[in-house]
């Protein structure tokens, strides 16, 4: 009999006892929204999972009442589906035998995600469903391997981490060696059309492609030095070498001590691609190389003249600068401004699928990975996790600020001060939906930070209270017919809101005051055409 997304040996139950020992083994007994996808991708329903008794999963769904789905087609999305654990639990009812084995999955990607994030998700998962861990290095020493195992010492799978770089995950992902590749960078346009000339199709798409986590780079100096923001532009001037001395931004002078990362680093791929690339720049011979990431925060908080970057969770003794743009805004780095992805330095981390994965141990451990039961994991690797989290009107002054003084084609008094009479008692969820490049769709990680508030909002924490969701725009087009366009992403967004489970929030559009980063290039304005969470 096949059980869900696992294979199990056939258990002799009478049927009626299989649903109930399935009920109560699998937690079904209150209802809980879940999402049921065509496997391969393309099609999907949501709705509150009934119960499952092995073979069809029987869901509540608001747009279409109680539905009946065939477990061999669909494949169940969501922390609610049933687990490994519990399907042992249920299996274990009976007088069959245990699981059979979910398989063997390769993930590749680089070295930082790989060693950091990975052994954590591995390791979550055993323990989210009773199962034990080891871990092995391959024959080529970049390769985790790490073998799930049964209370009885049996094999349910095994997963190899092949830390062996982007580039070479995304060949083997189109030859199918690899069932997902992870990365700190959104796959490319040449990357993509690598994928399209194999007949793969779009890539960067919902179903392929997967938010799993956000980070942040910072820039750090010693506690003791006096700056306390730097712009990208001084930054790049810095690490070019064309800045060499303290004097040249205002300060006390001294000898810049410029400190990096050494070659093959991702930090450093990334910051030449964010910092250094766009302005034609090359990284100074000067700088003092360093291979790990604590020597990249210790080394700079003990130099007075120091300066160095590094991901958010390792600022440790150091000191991390505020970012200052051209327009006057000033972003300071926190977990907060990270996950809004408002720091001008944030970035996301994601994972790459063709669709939904064959092998069972790569469809659970990618649902897993997606689910809130992570976010811990995430803490324990130094990234920043999605959970959402609130921020207090008054630390979010320095917008206001700025938005007063915006130019008189892009400013309204009236429309200020309703925002800030609404926002006043009010406080912002880290959650921000942003939305597709020059589109009002929203993007794939929109849609599934839809899914984490409505769960969120729907708990008893904030029961009672109001949500509103706020639009925004950029300063391209006349301020009226933005005004219609920041309501009208509002709506779009409860529209969705409401799909997810969550109904009665109130949604209003401030066109484009507020901006959260300057609209001087396109990727910004993009950031600031967007919808904001807040509750009061």
């Amino acid at each position: 009999m096949r059980r869900g997304p696992h294979n199990l040996r056939r258990i002799w139950l009478d049927p009626l006892c299989m649903v109930l020992c399935m009920i109560a083994g699998l937690g079904l007994a209150q209802a809980a929204e879940v999402r049921l996808q065509i496997k391969g991708g393309g099609f999907e329903i949501t709705g509150e999972l009934q119960e499952f008794d092995g073979q069809t999963y029987v869901i509540e769904s608001e747009a279409f009442g109680r539905m009946r789905l065939d477990g061999e087609r669909f494949e169940c999305l969501g922390a609610a589906c049933p687990s490994v654990a519990a399907l042992r639990r249920g299996a274990n009812l009976g007088q069959g035998e245990t699981i059979r084995n979910l398989g063997e999955t390769s993930w590749m990607g680089g070295s930082g995600i790989g060693t950091n994030f990975m052994p954590e998700l591995i390791k979550s998962y055993a323990a989210a469903n009773d199962l034990s861990v080891k871990q092995a290095i391959g024959t080529d020493t970049r390769d985790l391997i790490f073998t799930l195992n049964d209370d009885d010492g049996n094999s349910v799978g095994t997963f190899n981490v092949l830390r062996r770089g982007v580039s070479l995950g995304y060949r083997e992902l189109i030859a199918g060696n690899v069932d997902l590749v992870w990365t700190s960078a959104r796959m490319s346009d040449a990357q993509q059309r690598l994928f399209s000339q194999a007949g793969a199709g779009p890539m960067r798409v919902q179903g392929n492609e997967h938010v799993f986590a956000l980070d942040a780079m910072v820039v750090l100096v010693a506690k003791d030095n006096p700056a306390a923001s730097i712009s990208l532009e001084d930054l790049a001037g810095i690490y070019s070498g064309q800045i060499t001395d303290w004097a040249q931004l205002g300060l006390p002078a001294g000898k810049i001590n410029v400190y990096a990362p050494v070659e093959g680093m991702g930090l450093l791929m990334h910051f030449k691609n964010t910092i250094l690339a766009p302005s034609g720049l090359r990284l100074t011979e000067d700088a003092k190389r360093l291979g790990t990431v604590v020597e990249w925060s210790d080394k700079v908080a003990s130099d007075r003249y120091g300066i160095s970057f590094n991901f958010i969770g390792y600022i440790r003794n150091a000191k991390a600068l505020n970012i200052s743009s051209p327009c006057g805004l000033i972003s300071r780095p926190s977990y907060f401004s990270a996950k809004t992805e408002e720091f001008p330095l944030s970035r996301r981390l994601y994972f790459y699928t063709r669709g939904t994965p064959s092998s069972p141990l790569a469809r659970e451990l990618l649902t897993y990975a997606l689910s809130p039961k992570i976010q811990s994991a995430l803490k324990a690797s130094n990234f920043v996790d999605q959970e959402p989290e609130t921020q207090s009107f008054d630390e979010q002054r320095a917008r206001i600020v700025h938005a007063l003084n915006a130019p008189d084609d892009d400013f309204d008094m009236v429309d200020m001060r309703a925002l800030m009479s609404d926002l006043a008692q009010a406080e912002r969820f880290t959650t921000t939906l942003h939305f597709e490049n020059s589109s009002s769709r929203l993007d794939p990680k929109a849609k599934d930070d839809i899914r984490r508030l409505a769960s969120v909002l729907k708990g008893r924490k904030y029961a009672g209270r109001e949500v509103l969701l706020i639009g925004f725009a950029d300063t391209i087009g006349g301020y009226a017919i933005n005004r219609q366009l920041s309501e009208n992403r509002a709506r779009a967004v409860a529209l969705e809101l409401r799909a997810a489970g969550y109904e009665g929030a109130v949604t209003k559009g401030y066109s484009e005051l507020a901006p959260v980063v300057c609209n001087d290039t396109p990727e910004n304005r993009n950031f600031n055409r967007r919808v904001e969470v807040w509750i009061r």
